[in-house]
């Protein structure tokens, strides 16, 4: 017996060495009976072979073609882009020109309402001022307040028309600024004529006592008016004819604006005026005419 244990394999190992053994010898010994050889094998192998590579080759192929649309596809779906996006910056472009028009538009716009609200802030102004010089704007302010009646004796000691304008061409003359009879606001088409017997301011009849308020300076008004020759006139009258008067000096009067006339027969500046006739003046039953002077 040798001192060295000889060296064995693993039971499993052993089992699966001896069954492959066997069957290698098993094939081996049935090709030797048969006498064949492995050719088919190898050429069942070639077979396979070639037709994995046409295989493959169809499917290169099969990409390639896909790859060839795809990029033809790709190309065409640039192009539209490209297209597309030139197209919107165009109407961009459109856009911001119109935009800039409609700026400069609105800009003008601006500028010709500034301007004409410039003009009508101006007009207006003009407007009152003429509205207040014609008459037809109510004023208030200090002023003088004159009250005419006729005499207590009766007879001639009657008011006349023409003593209500001589008293009112007095006042404007040394600088009232507003003046209204009996409440009634003269204006730049007032009248004071005489109906009858009675005495008419704007179309309308009115009796006695004739209050005339007249605002301007009162501490220079009165005196004023005495010095001009309505004023010596208006007094002689008054002298005269007995007429009874009153003049009161008055912090703050308040006169009513002058109804707006309808012009009919107005026409522009520098048209030929029509004619009028002369209507016939009537005396009164005192003997005084309307338009005698005193």
């Amino acid at each position: 017996m040798s001192d060295r244990s000889p060296v064995t394999l693993p039971l499993l190992d052993r089992v699966v060495q001896q069954a492959l053994e066997g069957d290698y010898a098993h094939v081996a010994a049935k090709r030797a009976r048969s006498g064949s050889s492995p050719a088919p094998r190898e050429r069942k192998v070639g077979r396979t072979a070639a037709v994995v590579v046409g295989v493959f080759g169809l499917l290169v192929a099969t990409a390639a073609v896909q790859t060839e649309r795809q990029a033809s596809t790709d190309e065409t779906s640039r192009a539209e882009l490209v297209h597309r996006a030139n197209d919107g910056r165009d109407r961009l472009a459109d856009l911001q020109d119109r935009i800039a028009d409609l700026t400069q538009e609105t800009t003008d716009l601006q500028t010709t309402y500034d301007r004409t609200l410039e003009q009508e802030n101006a007009v207006t102004s003009e407007v009152d001022v003429l509205r207040l010089a014609t008459g037809y704007s109510a004023v208030t302010g200090p002023g003088v307040r004159f009250v005419i009646d006729d005499g207590e004796d009766g007879g001639e000691s009657v008011v006349m028309a023409r003593d209500l304008r001589q008293l009112v061409t007095g006042l404007w003359e040394v600088g009232a600024e507003a003046i209204s009879v009996n409440g009634l606001r003269l204006t730049a088409l007032s009248s004071i004529t005489t109906s009858g017997t009675a005495i008419t301011v704007n179309q309308r009849s009115l009796a006695p006592p004739y209050v005339v308020s007249a605002i301007g300076d009162t501490r220079s008004l009165q005196a004023d008016f005495a010095d001009t020759v309505y004023g010596q006139t208006f007094f002689a009258v008054v002298s005269r004819f007995g007429l009874q008067v009153q003049i009161d000096n008055v912090e703050a009067l308040e006169l009513p604006a002058g109804s707006t006339p309808v012009l009919r027969n107005a026409l522009p500046l520098g048209a030929e005026a029509p004619t009028l006739s002369s209507p016939t003046t009537p005396t009164s039953s005192s003997g005084r005419s309307p338009e005698d002077t005193p």
